[in-house]
């Protein structure tokens, strides 16, 4: 039997469904950020969206965690002996304004005793070096721009790909020695503006790699290389 397995059994039946709809909560917290992200946002640190929040004015929107407390059945006088169990097991970490509650965080052994006790699997890490889905679509949309590069960047954001969290990535892809795509500078109507192009590099991953990527993430519309 795993340590955290053994935890989990040593919480009574309350304590488990008070962890438990904390986990669902921050399973979703870290759900809507990765469905963000894959549309172009820009990723929030870790640290504030696994601050679950708790509290709410009775006039104004339940929050998720609160909810899924209230539906567990544990919102009540006991609640806060419950969270004080789970904090002495450094399963929580909980937020107070004074005597209120504010938010609660699911630590990272919360985290492995409630997927032991649940029966679930923690999500695999990607291979290093593997494009995220965002990512190769960037690089899908550079290489269908060819030698004429994308221009127009908002503040970098390229064709509206990060540049933080998109671009930055391909350019220093650490699998090549020029990356996958490069800034070029250019004059236009006496105007120096800069505009991202495919590299060598680049070109020639994207041949030898369209195919496990168009497996990958058949969503994006890459054309087979030429």
């Amino acid at each position: 039997m795993s340590k955290h397995l053994h935890l989990w059994q040593k919480l009574n039946q309350r304590q488990q469904a008070t962890l438990t709809a904390i986990y669902r909560a921050d399973q979703s917290a870290e759900a809507a950020q990765k469905e963000a992200w894959l549309l172009g946002s820009t990723r929030d640190p870790a640290a504030v969206w696994r601050n679950l929040q708790y509290y709410f004015e009775p006039t104004s929107y339940e929050t998720l965690l609160h909810r899924l407390l209230r539906e567990a059945g544990v919102v009540d006088q006991g609640l806060g002996s419950t969270l004080r169990v789970l904090e002495g097991h450094n399963l929580i970490q909980c937020n107070y304004d004074g005597s209120e509650l504010i938010s609660i965080k699911l630590t990272t052994t919360g985290r492995a005793v409630a997927r032991a006790g649940l029966g679930e699997s923690a999500p695999k890490k990607p291979p290093k070096g593997q494009l995220k889905p965002r990512q190769w679509e960037a690089l899908v949309t550079a290489y269908q721009a060819g030698e004429n590069g994308i221009s127009d960047a908002s503040f970098g954001d390229y064709a509206g790909f990060s540049w933080r969290w998109t671009w930055l990535r391909l350019r220093d892809y650490y699998k090549t020695d020029n990356g996958l795509v490069k800034e070029v500078g250019y004059w236009k109507d006496g105007k120096h503006s800069t505009k991202l192009v495919i590299t060598q590099s680049g070109i020639e991953f994207y041949r030898q790699q369209w195919e496990k990527y168009r497996a990958l993430y058949p969503d994006v519309n890459a054309p087979i290389p030429e």
